[in-house]
C-alpha cells in the first residue's frame, strides 16, 4: 500500500539514520557515511524542500571531457539523482519537495547519489538504467 502520510523532518531523519553511518546531526542537518560516500541531508520545513549531496572533486579539477560526460549523464544516466556544483565543488545530489516524499524515495535517493558519486570518471550513473538513444 503506498504510504499516504506527509514525510516529515524527523521522520525522514529517522528513516537514514537507520541505514547509514552517522557522523553529525543537527536539526535538518546530518552528515554521515553511506555505502563508504560521504554525504550529507539538508532539510528545510519552511519550504517544504530536501536534498541529499555528496561532494565528488573540486569543479576547477574537471577536464571538458569530464564536464560534457557530467551533461550528458544528468540526460542519460543519472535518473533522479543529479550532478551539481555549488561553490567550486561537485556534487551528486538528489534534490525533491519534502512532503511528499516517500520513504521507498528516499531510500532510492541514497543509492542513487552514492552510486552516482562512486561512478564518477566511468559509468557516470546512479544506477542501471539507462535511457534509449545513450
Amino acid at each position: 500500500m503506498p504510504d499516504t502520510n506527509p514525510m516529515t523532518q524527523d521522520r525522514m531523519e529517522n528513516i537514514v539514520i537507520r541505514d547509514v553511518d552517522l557522523i553529525e546531526q543537527q536539526k535538518g542537518y546530518l552528515v554521515f557515511k553511506y555505502q563508504q560516500v560521504k554525504m550529507a541531508m539538508i532539510s528545510d520545513v519552511k519550504h517544504d524542500r530536501m536534498r541529499i549531496i555528496a561532494p565528488i572533486v573540486e569543479y576547477s579539477e574537471l577536464t571538458a571531457e569530464q564536464k560534457d560526460a557530467v551533461m550528458q549523464a544528468n540526460f542519460h544516466t543519472a535518473l533522479d539523482a543529479r550532478y551539481a556544483t555549488s561553490e567550486g565543488v561537485l556534487y551528486a545530489a538528489f534534490i525533491h519537495p519534502l512532503s511528499p516524499l516517500s520513504q521507498t524515495e528516499l531510500e532510492d535517493a541514497l543509492k542513487q547519489v552514492s552510486t552516482l558519486a562512486l561512478t564518477f570518471g566511468d559509468s557516470y550513473s546512479s544506477g542501471s538504467l539507462r535511457y534509449a538513444g545513450e
